[in-house]
């Protein structure tokens, strides 16, 4: 009966023994493989490679309509292929072709952020009054002889866009052609950004009709990008009619309608001018109202958000400097040092005797 603690204690050493000498065997079965199969192989952390940067075309995202969006930068990522016991050809990786895209029409032009957007335009509503002669404050007057001009305030329902009060322009009694009435206001802006100019208005004479007064009654704007503020120095190419047909005088069926246009400037400066046209000599009376003028874009002196910065920034790169292969890693021999210290301290105490 005491043999038997003793025949058993032989056992569990052999077992004891037999499981180290398996451990052995199969940590030298894994070290071989990875040197003779396996050691060439290592993994290349991939390296996003940043797609080209589209150049900035002055045109901005904001919050108008666009009719396409920019093109995200897309990034190629090269990897590192592993070899094979058959060669293959890798295939090239096309570089992407910068791709012109098409001007968009003017009313669908977006604003490219560089800070605070707000509307730089004074009394552009024409909320905040007029001076004693019926010209909106933060507004100057012009026009030429040999017609009578006057300005004032609209204040019938029909004849305001919005608010309480709109600015009316009004030519009769022309003695020669050309005659022209209108007002400018001199804003400061932001050099190279784009801004939304936009207005609304109405013309109004006694036919009511472009046929009949054989386009006798228009309106025009222009801009001056130097911020001059004689309407005179502006070329005559630079005026652009608006298109605005002419409504029944003295009717309450009438009308706003609107115009929109996109304005870049590499000054600090810029004038706007907006003008009544009366093309023919004769008595005719037009009234040219406007209401809701505003140019609006980026705040001058305001932080600048780039471009650049609002492209997908690329992904940071994890593990980058680490060793890949797992023969190489520290905490594999350590582990193979403790497994190789027990299994000497097993060995030690069964001090090979059954």
């Amino acid at each position: 009966m005491k043999a038997l603690p003793q025949d058993r204690s032989k056992i569990m050493r052999i077992v004891l023994l037999v499981l180290i000498v398996l451990i052995l065997v199969c940590l030298f079965g894994f070290l071989l493989y990875n040197l003779l199969l396996g050691g060439g192989n290592e993994v290349t952390a991939n390296t996003p490679t940043p797609g080209p940067s589209p150049t900035p075309t002055g045109i901005q995202v904001i919050v108008t309509l666009t009719e396409e969006p920019t093109p995200t930068p897309t990034r190629v990522v090269i990897e590192t292929p592993t070899p094979m016991p058959v060669e293959e050809t890798p295939t090239p990786i096309e570089e992407p072709t910068a791709t012109t895209m098409p001007t968009p029409p003017a009313s669908l032009v977006p604003i490219i952020s560089s800070g605070a957007i707000e509307d730089l335009l004074k009394n552009g509503d024409f909320e905040s009054g007029f001076d004693p002669s019926g010209v909106a404050l933060d507004w100057h007057s012009f026009n030429n002889d040999s017609a009578v001009v006057s300005f004032s305030p609209e204040t019938d329902g029909p004849y305001i866009k919005s608010g309480n009060w709109a600015q009316r322009i009004t030519l009769a009694q022309a003695t020669q052609p050309n005659r022209y009435a209108g007002l400018y206001q001199q804003v400061n802006i932001a050099p190279g950004q784009t801004y939304t100019l936009t207005m609304y208005g109405q013309i109004r004479t006694g036919l009511g009709d472009i046929n009949q007064s054989s386009y006798g009654y228009r309106m025009q704007y222009a801009v001056d990008r130097t911020g001059g503020t004689n309407w005179q120095d502006v070329p005559e190419s630079n005026w652009v009619e608006l298109p605005w047909d002419e409504q029944l005088l003295n009717s309450a069926d009438v009308k706003f309608l609107e115009y929109t246009t996109a304005v870049t400037s590499t000054s600090s400066k810029i004038t706007l001018f907006v003008r009544a046209w009366k093309k023919w000599a004769d008595p005719g009376e037009g009234q040219y109202t406007l209401d809701d003028l505003s140019l609006v874009g980026p705040v001058p002196g305001s932080k600048p958000v780039t471009p650049e910065a609002m492209i997908d920034q690329p992904l940071p790169t994890t593990g980058a400097g680490d060793s890949t292969g797992f023969i190489g890693s520290g905490r594999f021999w350590g582990a193979v040092l403790v497994l190789l210290l027990l299994a000497v301290g097993a060995i030690y105490r069964a001090r090979w005797s059954y």
